[in-house]
């Protein structure tokens, strides 16, 4: 599932409404707090995460590795080449790409840019039934995740 943000003045020069993608509209305040650091918002998200699931009735699910380096990657094209799609550039989607992670049983990913925070994204994913759907999904044993600061790109891979 993807969600786009309000983009702020470094990426448009004034800021724009909220973009309709994949069915699925949502719109949130841009903050004016500094950028997370990518380690601080890599945690913040996978607690936030945690906590929905929590709620939810789900386990948690753990952060991998494989999994961070998968979603990092992915999110560095996105942000380089200022696309949001769950199909990279090579043509390949996310579930080939978590499967190269090691996780074929399950898997599921969330995108979304111009949320300069971790909360902010999770409150647009939970307003949102295919992503809400993706996070609460208690089959999915581990999660990555990964930042771009620059445009504000998520990436949230699950697998089982």
């Amino acid at each position: 599932m993807t969600v786009f943000g309000r983009l702020g003045s470094a990426l448009l020069g004034a800021a724009a409404t909220a973009v309709l993608f994949s069915g699925i509209a949502a719109a949130a305040p841009l903050a004016a707090s500094a950028a997370p650091s990518r380690g601080g918002a890599v945690a913040d998200l996978v607690a936030a995460t945690n906590a929905a699931r929590q709620a939810a009735g789900c386990p948690a699910v753990e952060p991998d590795a494989q999994l961070h380096e998968v979603a990092q990657a992915h999110a560095a094209e996105l942000a380089r080449h200022r696309y949001l799609e769950h199909v990279d550039r090579e043509g390949r989607t996310s579930d080939e790409r978590i499967r190269s992670a090691g996780y074929g049983e399950s898997s599921g990913e969330n995108l979304a840019f111009g949320y300069p925070t971790a909360a902010e994204v999770m409150e647009v994913w939970m307003s949102s039934s295919g992503h809400r759907r993706s996070i609460e999904d208690c089959t999915y044993t581990a999660i990555g995740v990964g930042y771009v600061a620059d445009g504000h790109y998520w990436v949230q891979d699950f697998g089982s």
